[in-house]
């Protein structure tokens, strides 16, 4: 079990190594200015930046439904141990 577990841990360690590079390399290579419309104003940043700022969000949401999922996870491992425990008595 341990095995495994450090086995998942490297696996998504290479993916999000692999995954992350490839993000930079994306963003170095697009540094020209773009102009955003958000309907009421217009802004001119370098797509870098927006590029960046869009990583950043992805990773904020990706943190979040990783932690529900963990928390579910948690949950429902605590109503089998109870179930066992009520089952041994």
């Amino acid at each position: 079990m341990l095995l495994e577990s450090n086995w998942k841990w490297k696996k998504n360690l290479i993916i999000g190594s692999i995954i992350t590079l490839i993000a930079v390399i994306f963003v170095v290579l697009n540094t020209s200015p773009v102009a955003i419309n958000f309907g009421f104003f217009k802004v001119k940043l370098p797509l870098i930046v927006i590029l960046v700022v869009m990583v950043i969000i992805g990773m904020i949401i990706a943190w979040f439904f990783g932690r529900d999922k963990k928390e579910k996870d948690k949950q429902h491992f605590g109503l089998i141990l109870n179930k066992n425990k009520k089952n041994q008595e």
